[in-house]
């Protein structure tokens, strides 16, 4: 199979420091269940142990911290489980929003959107030990919003499930069905950070 996870490719991103909440992590294992049934979890822990990674997902807890690497290969996994295309990886992580308890909190306390866009970058570090999200610029008027994502280059495929995810969040935040997410720059493309412009009707 063509998208198979190569050891190899397991051996580089495990190499890359940075962690993550386990809440981010139960998330996609919630979703390759509702997507694909307990068959693709098993298939998912299966596949864990083909590539010889030594990590329980049961065992996972929404407040502790755990390798960002693990994330990004369940990302991966699902994909070639679930079969997901772009699209797939793009509503993977938006869905990623729908199941996660501490974005609901999140949208729900924030009076308004441009509060809760200046409050994003405390959110990611509260989430991830390392990178930084910053909070570019919102316009109500031009009706558009600009944020970066600094230190964080693990696998293209993470592009378009944060594109998801932001996405997800602006529909919350904003209450409208018409929104846009564009990676504008990326480091996979020799940018210095990820860029994502988020606009709406």
């Amino acid at each position: 199979m063509e998208d198979r996870l190569s050891q190899k490719e397991v051996r580089r991103l495990m190499k890359i420091s940075g962690n993550v909440k386990g809440s981010v992590i139960l998330a996609d294992i919630d979703y390759v269940k509702i997507k694909g049934g307990e068959g693709a979890v098993k298939k998912l822990k299966k596949r864990m142990k083909e590539i010889r990674i030594k990590f329980e997902l049961e065992k996972v807890k929404p407040m502790e911290m755990y390798p960002e690497a693990i994330s990004v290969i369940i990302v991966l996994l699902a994909k070639e489980i679930l079969g997901l295309d772009e699209k797939g990886v793009f509503d993977m992580g938006k869905a990623a929003v729908k199941l996660s308890f501490f974005i609901k909190i999140l949208t729900r306390y924030f009076i308004s959107p441009k509060r809760c866009f200046e409050e994003s970058p405390r959110y990611w570090a509260k989430h991830f030990d390392f990178g930084e999200l910053e909070a570019v610029e919102f316009d109500e008027i031009e009706k558009y919003a600009v944020i970066r994502i600094r230190g964080y280059k693990f696998h293209p495929i993470m592009c378009q499930y944060h594109r998801g995810y932001f996405l997800q969040i602006a529909q919350l935040v904003l209450g409208k069905k018409e929104i846009s997410v564009e990676e504008t720059k990326c480091v996979f493309r020799n940018d210095a950070y990820h860029e994502y412009v988020i606009s709406w009707k």
